[in-house]
């Protein structure tokens, strides 16, 4: 039978096929895998992501808590995983060509990494918080108080004006250029091995015990910058303005092809990472770490406050 002698045949056919074509049940979207390093504040960044996205509509799955920092890494570019919180300074280890001091600048570091990362691996850098979750110097918020201390530029003064002070720290920091030589170098001020004491490990939170207890005269601590430990021991971060350890932004990383299946995902992140200052990042590690709530639902929470989540 031709079906050029029967037209109307034929239209019936192909209404019929495309009708049939409408109600095929469409095939699922492919979830965007998210992962996470194993510590609060990776649980809380990755939990608002995934909030974020659901909102959204885009699928995902929740690998949050994945693995330590060269785990994570891998299996981003291995395309395990396709987004993830990482941080800016971690780029200098991640190509053994790049210029470590370039990741002192935060523009620069952030930018630096995002391009050869784009290049090499196809992994988009989106926008990084506020916050630098790097090595500091940090005193007792009542100490600072009493001695007019906000900045390393002050405590260096502090220092130099003869006034009592012990430091705790971890060897490598102290012997390390970008460390606390770093400081001196950049603040002007010299430490006396006995205004140290030091640690063969890098374990801050016996530090920052040594400090909240005064042990051995311990009035400075070596910390890292958004422990949700300072919030809660009253523990003050000094502002370093010359930016002497290299700069750790928290961004988000995700892979070139799922940014082009879901080009959403630009933007969708950037109202809530530049919303994260150090203070706040504390406090919210703080209610993870200590008070012991579910990250998902602090996240979720201060979504709500920052109107960037309705439910």
């Amino acid at each position: 039978m031709s079906y050029k002698k029967h037209p109307t045949l034929l239209i019936v056919l192909l209404s019929a096929l495309a009708v049939f074509s409408a109600c095929s049940p469409k095939p699922p979207a492919t979830p965007v895998t998210v992962a996470t390093m194993v510590d609060s504040e990776g649980a809380v960044l990755g939990k608002g992501m995934i909030l974020l996205m659901e909102s959204k509509g885009i699928p995902v799955v929740d690998k949050v808590g994945f693995g330590t920092p060269d785990i994570l890494r891998k299996a981003l570019v291995a395309g395990e995983v396709d987004l993830v919180v990482d941080y800016t300074g971690s780029g200098q280890y991640y190509h053994e060509d790049l210029d470590s001091a370039v990741f002192n600048d935060p523009v620069k570091g952030y930018e630096l990494i995002r391009d050869v990362d784009k290049k090499r691996h196809d992994l988009v850098w989106l926008t990084p918080a506020k916050a630098n979750n790097t090595e500091a110097l940090a005193v007792l918020r009542d100490f600072a108080r009493a001695n007019g201390l906000r900045s390393m530029k002050d405590l260096a003064a502090y220092v130099n004006a003869g006034k009592p002070v012990k430091l705790i720290c971890a060897v490598g920091f102290a012997e390390n250029p970008l460390g606390l030589p770093g400081f001196e170098k950049a603040y002007g001020f010299k430490l006396r091995k006995d205004q140290l004491i030091l640690l063969e490990s890098g374990n801050t939170a016996q530090m920052l015990k040594a400090l909240v207890d005064g042990t051995d005269g311990v009035n400075v601590s070596l910390v890292y910058g958004t422990d949700g430990a300072l919030d809660k021991m009253n523990v003050l971060v000094l502002e370093d303005p010359a930016n002497v350890p290299p700069v750790y932004l928290p961004t988000p990383i995700v892979r070139g092809s799922v940014l082009e299946k879901y080009p959403a995902l630009k933007d969708l992140f950037t109202p809530f990472f530049e919303s994260l200052d150090l203070v706040t990042l504390q406090r919210l590690n703080a209610r993870v770490a200590f008070d012991g709530e579910d990250p998902k639902e602090v996240a979720r929470s201060y979504l709500k406050e920052r109107g960037l989540l309705k439910n």
